[in-house]
Parts: structure tokens; C-alpha cells; sequence
């Protein structure tokens, strides 16, 4: 910072002031400074800031892969959170250590680098929140336990999703409909969009007097293009699909084609919680409910930030609810005896 004041003309407290914007400087000697730090390579040190006690404006995205690395879907999440902390000035860390890693997790945010967390893939009962809660460190969710605790967070009202979804396929005269979920040790972990998903479609297809078996996948285009096919040797009757699983999805719609089945005509495939990039990615575009990924995950850090900056009040929980898009995989249903 010397050398920086030294070739702007400026003190050092100036070039301060230019970095942290604690103090208006005009434009003309913003100019000099921002010339002076190009020309010199300067970049500020964020871990040192923050040991100076002003924050190293740093926030960790913990998004665990689950062996399956990030989705479309999920990518809409974290591009969402990432633009709006820019545009606040922070910089977002994306980490993608699993769940059950609590001891790096401790270590992450023990180093004193971060100013906060932002926590997806939230379990129903996660233990992340322990050691969150234990290192004193703000935090806000993409996602919500089973009970309700004391933080900001946001969230897919999953049970509007999924009665959306079934009613669509309902009112198309569908009746025996299977729920192609996560892979079984996913649920295992409790994963609350998951299991909140299998509940509501259970409780739903109930009501509604509909034909459901719900079934795990592993999330690749090989497992869905093997599910279905044994789910239509099990029953002739099956003609709708309800999809928690983006990359088994494709297969499924692959693996009705490899039986002759026509996609919608024979086997409508409805997606929850699909973006609608990923929707358009097969051919035909996938039948979608989902809420707006991008928007969630912007208003996700921007409580976050506004917790970090001094907001005080009540927490914000908030649903986002699902809207039904439907394009070229779903249509009414037909008998049929294969």
C-alpha cells in the first residue's frame, strides 16, 4: 500500500480509503490509485483484512456433490448467489466437501477467512448447523431442517410442487404413476428436498386416489434407462412419471423409447425442481415444475449479507412455489398392453 501512495501521489490512509470505501475520495484520485495498483500488481490481501478486524468480505457456498457432481439445476443456484455477492461486493467460495466431512468443515471456518456461510443440500437433521453455530459464524440455508431453527433461509415449497405436478398428470388421466427419486444412500442422509418430495407425493397421490410407487435411482442416464424399463415389466399399466433426479431423467425417456414407447404418447414424464435450461436439453423438452433457482439462491446470499452487514429483525423464511411448464414430455394417457 506505501508503494501504491507513493506512485499515486497520495498517503497511504488514501489508498485505504480507495480499498475499503470507508471514506469518499473523488474520482480524479480513485483514478491515480486503481492506475498505481495495475501498474504494480496490487491486489489486497482479503485474509489480512479480515485479521485487521474490516472482514475479508469472503462467504462459502457449501454445496455437497453427493458423488454426483453439480447439476444444470443446481448450477442456477449457486450462478445466482454468486452474481448478487458481487454486485455486493463479496466473493463466494464454493465448497463441495461432503456432509459428513464436519472436521474440514470446522477447519474451513476455524481459519478466520470466512464472514459467513451459505449452506445447500440441507438435511433434515444436518449436522453442519452444529458446528456452524459452535464456531459463531453467520449462516443462512438454501434449504430447511425438519425442525425450525433460528437463521434466514429459503426454500422450494415442495409439497405445492409436487400436488401441481400430480394433478397435471391427473387431470391428463393418468393413474399409475411411479416417483423416480435419489439414489437410496441420499435419502439415507435425509436430504429434505428428497424426502420432503417422497413424502408430498405419497400423501398427494392418496388423496387423489392414484396408483404411486416411489423408487431411488442412481443419478445417471443408464440407471433411469434401467428403472423404467423394470418398472414397466412390473406394471403394464404404468404411463407417468414423477422426476426428482435430473441426471436419471434423460434415461428414463431413453429407456421407454428402447421398449418402442413413444414419449409423450406412451410414458409422460413430469420433472420437479428441473431449470429450464436443463428442461431443454432433451428432445422432447422436459414437462417441468420448478420454482426459480436463480432467484432463490440471489435472495439466499443477500440475507446472508444483510446479517453480516448489521441487519437486525425477524429471521426470513420463505417457499418459493413451483410453476408447471408444460412442453413436449408430457400428454393424456393411453391404455396400452406392452
Amino acid at each position: 500500500m506505501a508503494d501504491v501512495a507513493r506512485r499515486a501521489g497520495v498517503s497511504v490512509s488514501t489508498v485505504s480509503y480507495a480499498i475499503n470505501g470507508t471514506r469518499p475520495i473523488s474520482a480524479e484520485t480513485r483514478a491515480r490509485i486503481e492506475a498505481a495498483m495495475a501498474e504494480l500488481r496490487y491486489t489486497p490481501n482479503a485474509l489480512a483484512r479480515g485479521l485487521r478486524g474490516r472482514g475479508s468480505k469472503i462467504i462459502a457456498l457449501v454445496f455437497p456433490s453427493r458423488g454426483r457432481g453439480i447439476d444444470i439445476s443446481s448450477l442456477g443456484y449457486i450462478l445466482g448467489a454468486s452474481d448478487h455477492a458481487q454486485s455486493m461486493d463479496y466473493h463466494l467460495l464454493l465448497w463441495t466437501t461432503e456432509t459428513d466431512s464436519l472436521a474440514a468443515l470446522r477447519t474451513l471456518v476455524g481459519q478466520g477467512l470466512l464472514d459467513g456461510v451459505l449452506l445447500m443440500e440441507v438435511q433434515m437433521d444436518d449436522p453442519r448447523i452444529a458446528v456452524l453455530t459452535d464456531a459463531d459464524i453467520p449462516f443462512a440455508m438454501i434449504g430447511r431442517t425438519e425442525q425450525t431453527i433460528e437463521t434466514d433461509w429459503v426454500d422450494t415449497d415442495f409439497d405445492q410442487c409436487v400436488h401441481v405436478a400430480l394433478e397435471h398428470l391427473a387431470a391428463l388421466g393418468h393413474q399409475h404413476v411411479a416417483l423416480v427419486n435419489q439414489a437410496a444412500p441420499v435419502l439415507e442422509t435425509g436430504l429434505g428436498a428428497a424426502i420432503r418430495i417422497q413424502e408430498a407425493a405419497q400423501r398427494t397421490a392418496t388423496e387423489m386416489g392414484l396408483d404411486l410407487v416411489t423408487v431411488a435411482c442412481e443419478s445417471t442416464a443408464a440407471a433411469g434407462s434401467s428403472l423404467i424399463s423394470r418398472l414397466l415389466d412390473q406394471d403394464h399399466r404404468l404411463t407417468g412419471v414423477l422426476a426428482f433426479n435430473e441426471q436419471a431423467a434423460p434415461g428414463v425417456m431413453a429407456g421407454a423409447l428402447a421398449r418402442g414407447l413413444r414419449v409423450p404418447d406412451d410414458l409422460s414424464i413430469v420433472a420437479i425442481a428441473m431449470s429450464e435450461q436443463a428442461a431443454l436439453m432433451s428432445a422432447p423438452a422436459m414437462t417441468t415444475v420448478s420454482a426459480d433457482e436463480r432467484e432463490m439462491g440471489r435472495l439466499g446470499v443477500e440475507l446472508l449479507i444483510s446479517r453480516l452487514e448489521g441487519e437486525s429483525g425477524p429471521r426470513t423464511q420463505k417457499l418459493f412455489q413451483g410453476t408447471l411448464h408444460a412442453t413436449g414430455t408430457s400428454g393424456p394417457a393411453r391404455s396400452r398392453t406392452v
